[in-house]
């Protein structure tokens, strides 16, 4: 199994419904284009860690002291079903404002906070927490 498979695997079994990936690439997101159906988009590479995810993983970890023991990709994985979990304050945020905020700005917008709680919220169980695992064992196993 390849690292876009592993991926996709992991975010089904957390969002608890199967996830496509999406055939273009460009940041971590999710589709809500078809609030049944989540569709995960990937960055152009997967070892990605520009300004923005040292942002994000900074957010996510200060929000969450226990993510800090997980990679990266996991986090933004579990952010990004966070988005399919809480679909309306993404429906309900205005575009014009989510695409003038940059930097830590970002991470305060509603529908940003929200995904990032769930995501929290997941990381709680301690079951999940050995799923997370599981995964990053799986994943940082290949090449």
């Amino acid at each position: 199994m390849n690292r876009v498979q592993l991926i996709r695997e992991f975010a089904s079994e957390v969002a608890g419904t199967y996830v496509t990936i999406a055939r273009r690439r460009d940041d971590w997101g999710m589709s809500l284009a078809d609030y049944r159906h989540p569709r995960l988009i990937l960055p152009h590479d997967l070892k990605q860690n520009d300004e923005d995810d040292k942002a994000f993983r900074r957010d996510f970890v200060n929000r969450c002291p226990i993510a800090r023991g997980f990679a990266s990709v996991t986090l933004s994985i579990l952010h990004e079903v966070g988005h399919f979990m809480c679909p309306g304050e993404f429906l309900e945020q205005d575009p014009a404002e989510y695409a003038k905020a940059t930097g830590d700005d970002h991470f305060k917008l509603p529908c940003e906070v929200v995904a990032t709680d769930w995501a929290i919220e997941w990381l709680q169980d301690p079951i999940n927490r050995k799923k997370a695992k599981a995964f990053e064992r799986k994943y940082f196993g290949h090449a």
